[in-house]
């Protein structure tokens, strides 16, 4: 089985962006806890959590994005819904009742190599515009203006 583990190169150097992406990383390894378990319903429920947790992310880095004006928001948002189809395939496989094992190791390598290609290709491109648009959000504006 793949070893997915957050290495200091998938850092964004946006702390809210990587404590997300190393909060997948913690549901790949929690997959890999609960098949090991064999309980049927913590591997639905911790593979259920991580398709969530993922899809949600997505939609909270094309949030800043947008914020951020960034350029390529639609092709990047365009790959995004690529994956949410793939992951919500997986959610409705376990729905179906499909082999949950098989199902979660499948959802666990699936997005375990979908987030590290994905944080070292695409996700890489975005954050000069987001740090940009945070640097010069309110709230930096009112670090400087007490802290500084």
């Amino acid at each position: 089985m793949l070893q997915f583990q957050w290495v200091p190169e998938f850092e964004t150097g946006i702390d809210v962006v990587d404590s997300q992406h190393k909060r997948i990383f913690e549901y790949l390894l929690e997959v890999d806890r609960a098949i090991r378990l064999q309980d049927p319903d913590v591997v639905k429920q911790i593979a259920r959590s991580l398709i969530d947790y993922s899809i949600s992310h997505n939609a909270f880095e094309e949030t800043l994005m947008e914020r951020a004006s960034y350029p390529i928001l639609a092709a990047h948002s365009k790959v995004h819904e690529a994956f949410r189809n793939r992951a919500l395939a997986y959610d409705q496989r376990l729905e179906n009742g499909e082999d949950c094992f098989k199902v979660a190791k499948e959802v666990r390598s699936d997005i375990g190599l979908w987030l590290t290609n994905h944080i070292q290709r695409d996700d890489k491109d975005y954050v000069p515009y987001v740090r940009k648009s945070i640097e010069g959000g309110f709230v930096s504006r009112m670090k400087k203006r007490f802290f500084a």
